[in-house]
C-alpha cells in the first residue's frame, strides 16, 4: 500500500508539473495558429454533417469528435481549442512516469523519465496546439501501461485494447505495435496452445479496437454509408498517404526543410516561427529535438533491450520493442516524416535514457542521478520560453538561433 502511494505521488507531481508548462498562458497566440483552423472547422463539419474537411480527410476522425468536447465545454476559443491537448499531454507525462516505474522497477527510472516528457520541448509546444500526436500518444501510452499490469483480469486487457483503439482511431502510427501485443498476448504462457485462449485474445485484441475505431466513423455512417463502402473508404485513405510527396505540400510550410525519420534522434532539427518585438528581443515558436537528450535514445534502447534480454524480462523490454515497432513504421511508409512524428516515440526513449542512467546511478551513486537529472531538465527548461512565444533576450538563444541548419521565418 505504501509503494502504490508513492508512485500515486510521483505520477501526480510530474502530470501537475507538465500542465502547468503547457497552459501558462496558453491563450497566446489568441488566433489559430498553423493547422489550428483548418481543425476547429473540420470537427464541426464532421460533427455536424459527417463531413470530411477542410482538413485531411484520410486521418480517421476520433480527433474531430474529441475537439467537439472540448469546444462545448470551453467555446470557440483559444482554450477551447487547445485545453485537449494540454490535459493529455499532462497525462502523458503522468503516464510515462507510471510505466518507466512499471518497467524498470526504479522510482528513479520513472521520475527522470516523468521529467523529460514533462519538459521536452517539441512535447510541450505540441501539447499547446492541437496536434494528433499529442492525444493519440496519450492512449497509446495508456495502453502499454495497462499491459504492463501483466494481469490476465479481462478488465485490465479489455482496458489496453479499448485505449488501443482510440489511438488507432486518431492516427495509424500505432499499427505496428498494436499487432506486437497481440502477438505477446498470445506467446505469453503459451497462450497460443489452448484454443479458447487464442480466441479470447483475438476477441479482445481484434474486437475491441476495431470497434472502436468504427464507432469513431458514426457521424460518416449517419449519411447512409455501408460498412462495404467503409472499407473502401479506408483503402482509399491507406493509398492517398502513402502518395503524399513533398511537392504536394504548400512550400512555406515550416517542416518541409526536415521531411525523413532518419534525423530525429541523430542531428538537430529546428524549426518554427520568430517575430522581434524590438531589437534585442524576440518571441519564437520552435518545433525542436532537443538533440543532447534525444541523442542519447538510439544508445539507450540497445542498452535497454541487451538487459531486458539478460533478464528474460517484458516488462524491461516492452518500451525498447514499442519504440521499435512503431519507429519501423516511419522506415516504411513512402510519405514524409516531419518532426512533429516524433512525439508518440518520446515516452519509450525517455523511459529508456532514464533507466540507463538510474543504473549508472546504482555504480556511481545518487549524485550521479541528481547531477544528470538537473543537467538533462535544465536543459529543457532553458528551451522552453524559445517554444511558447515567450519575449526572450535573443543573445541567450543566439548560439541555437544562428546554427546554419535552424530554418525560423
Amino acid at each position: 500500500m505504501e509503494q502504490i502511494r508513492h508512485a500515486a505521488v510521483l505520477v501526480a507531481v510530474v502530470a501537475v508539473l507538465a500542465f502547468a508548462l503547457r497552459f501558462y498562458d496558453c491563450a497566446y497566440p489568441p488566433a489559430p495558429w498553423l493547422d489550428e483552423g483548418g481543425h476547429v472547422a473540420a470537427s464541426y463539419s464532421y460533427w455536424n454533417d459527417g463531413q470530411f474537411g477542410p482538413d485531411n480527410w484520410e486521418h480517421p476522425p476520433l480527433r474531430h469528435i474529441l475537439l467537439q468536447g472540448f469546444l462545448q465545454l470551453f467555446g470557440d476559443t483559444p482554450y477551447g481549442w487547445r485545453m485537449r491537448n494540454i490535459i493529455f499531454g499532462s497525462l502523458a507525462a503522468g503516464l510515462a512516469t507510471l510505466c518507466a516505474l512499471q518497467a524498470t522497477g526504479s522510482r528513479k527510472a520513472a521520475l527522470m523519465a516523468g521529467l523529460l516528457l514533462a519538459t521536452d520541448p517539441l512535447h510541450v509546444v505540441l501539447s499547446r496546439y492541437t496536434w494528433e500526436e499529442i492525444y493519440g500518444g496519450a492512449f497509446f501510452l495508456a495502453a502499454i501501461v495497462c499491459y504492463l499490469k501483466r494481469t490476465r483480469t479481462v478488465y485490465w486487457q479489455g482496458a489496453s485494447a479499448l485505449f488501443m483503439g482510440c489511438a488507432l482511431a486518431t492516427k495509424w502510427y500505432y499499427v505496428p505495435a498494436w499487432f506486437l501485443l497481440c502477438a505477446l498476448s498470445l506467446a505469453r504462457n503459451g497462450t497460443f496452445k489452448c484454443r479458447r485462449d487464442v480466441l479470447h485474445v483475438v476477441c479482445v485484441w481484434l474486437l475491441i479496437p476495431v470497434s472502436v475505431y468504427v464507432l469513431s466513423y458514426y457521424p460518416w455512417f449517419g449519411r447512409g454509408y455501408t460498412l462495404g463502402e467503409f472499407v473502401q473508404f479506408v483503402v482509399n485513405a491507406y493509398y492517398s498517404l502513402q502518395g503524399y510527396q513533398l511537392q504536394q505540400y504548400n512550400p512555406n510550410l515550416l517542416f518541409l526543410t526536415h521531411a525523413s525519420a532518419r534525423e530525429w534522434f541523430v542531428a538537430p532539427i529546428i524549426v518554427g516561427q520568430g517575430t522581434f518585438v524590438s531589437a534585442d528581443r524576440g518571441e519564437f515558436i520552435i518545433y525542436m529535438n532537443s538533440l543532447p537528450i534525444w541523442g542519447l535514445t538510439l544508445p539507450a534502447i540497445a542498452v535497454m533491450a541487451v538487459h531486458a534480454a539478460r533478464k528474460k524480462s517484458l516488462a524491461l523490454a516492452l518500451p525498447a520493442l514499442v519504440f521499435c515497432a512503431t519507429y519501423a513504421l516511419y522506415f516504411i511508409v513512402k510519405r514524409p516524416a516531419f518532426i512533429y512524428s516524433a512525439a508518440p516515440l518520446l515516452p519509450f526513449a525517455f523511459i529508456a535514457i532514464a533507466y540507463v542512467i538510474a543504473r549508472l546511478s546504482d555504480k556511481f551513486g545518487l549524485k550521479c542521478y541528481v547531477a544528470a537529472l538537473a543537467l538533462l531538465v535544465g536543459w529543457n527548461l532553458y528551451l522552453y520560453p524559445l517554444v511558447t512565444a515567450k519575449k526572450v533576450p535573443v543573445a541567450a538563444y543566439r548560439s541555437i538561433l544562428e546554427r546554419p541548419e535552424v530554418k525560423v521565418h
